[in-house]
């Protein structure tokens, strides 16, 4: 399958984008990790200074110490190690959809309950800047997500999340789900959008990461390289000489770790929501050709200020077209298991979305169409028929 060949070969943030293990609370890690950094700067400091104060016969004593007892230190040394690897393979889970396996320390309670935390927070911050549940724009949202997830139900867990729909009033481009399945959509990003169709696209993604669970993926593999980056940081301290040089040391270590682990592995995530996203939304019968199209679009509008891949978060937008494109025939053939319509050769071009609330502005493009009456909105129910 498509999603084999893709696992087995393989923070900037883009302002587009779009047997039971015991789990660690979530919030307990945030407090944690610097104090644990400290810690670990410290004790590595304490340890160089004492060696270094050590007369000459007292590290000779100390040597043969070591030496004497060195079969009881790799013991206790390789006890640790293989409790490490215990705790890291009964924490390995397969992910849904795609079956890749990896590594999860939250639950999902864990995940409610920072999510519910974000929704507080984003419901402070933009409380006068949402648009009202019968506005085009939220309307416009809630009956693309609602198709999305209703050609979708196949799938258990799209069938365990209530999701709802939000559209923000401000000028910046973005749209994300929470796990919980709250949509967030903006208005930059509605009136960048050419139609429906591209709409899907972005949401299909964002769905993407709240089905296949990437938040609590993300975090777990974040504190698994954490604990590796505080182990080094006690390295770093204890051998050089010198604190300045242990500082300069450890960033160049911290960076490292950032380039080589954290941003791939997030980039990997966001090449697995393209993809399932892809299948989302050929399964709603849209156009996943637009999928191309967008981001080939994105491309041109990043060609003066784009950031080099290696210090991103996301793949660049000009791969990700290329790595969609290669994607297009699978996605087709879903479309046409599907008993979608065939879609036209040629497109015509079509004007932006029009989204604007005022009155006595003709309504032009996608929203000239009749907005389904959608009740309960911004809950989406996705049982019900259009």
């Amino acid at each position: 399958m498509i999603f084999k060949s893709l696992y087995q070969s393989k923070f900037i943030y883009r302002q587009f984008h779009t047997s039971s293990p015991r789990h660690i609370h979530p919030l307990i890690w945030v407090f944690l990790k610097p104090a644990l950094k400290g810690v670990a700067w410290i004790t590595g400091r304490s340890t160089r200074k004492w060696y270094r104060q050590l007369p000459p016969e007292k590290r000779s004593v100390f040597a043969e110490h070591l030496n004497r007892h060195k079969y009881k230190y790799i013991g206790i040394f390789g006890t640790i190690g293989t409790a490490c690897a215990i705790h890291y393979y009964t924490h390995l889970e397969t992910s849904p959809i795609t079956g890749r396996r990896r590594f999860m320390m939250m639950n999902a309670e864990h995940l409610t309950l920072m999510s519910d935390m974000e929704k507080e927070k984003i419901a402070k911050m933009f409380s006068d800047q949402m648009f009202p549940e019968h506005s085009k724009q939220t309307q416009l949202v809630a009956r693309v997500a609602r198709r999305i997830i209703g050609a979708n139900m196949d799938l258990d867990n799209i069938r365990n999340i209530k999701w709802t729909a939000r559209v923000v009033d401000v000028d910046i481009k973005n749209a994300f789900v929470l796990p919980t399945g709250d949509i967030y959509v903006t208005r930059g990003l509605l009136e960048t959008l050419i139609n429906e169709d591209q709409l899907a696209i972005i949401l299909a993604h964002e769905l993407s990461h709240a089905l296949l669970g990437h938040s609590a993926e993300r975090l777990s593999y974040l504190q698994l390289i954490d604990m590796f980056a505080i182990f080094g940081a006690y390295i770093i301290w204890s051998i050089f000489p010198r604190d300045w040089i242990s500082f300069v040391v450890n960033y160049i270590f911290e960076n490292f770790i950032t380039f080589t682990s954290r941003l791939p592995y997030s980039r990997l995530l966001e090449e697995e929501a393209d993809e399932v996203g892809l299948m989302l939304a050929a399964k709603a019968c849209f156009d996943v050709r637009e999928a191309v199209a967008l981001w080939r679009v994105v491309h041109e509008a990043e060609m003066n200020a784009a950031l080099p891949e290696f210090i991103s978060t996301h793949p660049a937008s000009a791969k990700r077209a290329e790595t969609l494109n290669e994607k297009l025939p699978w996605a087709l053939d879903i479309r046409r298991q599907c008993h979608c319509s065939p879609l036209p050769e040629n497109k015509p071009p079509v004007s932006k979305l029009n989204i604007s609330n005022n009155p006595n502005e003709k309504v032009t493009g996608i929203l000239a169409k009749p907005i389904v009456s959608v009740h309960n909105i911004p809950v989406i129910n996705v049982n019900k028929k259009e």
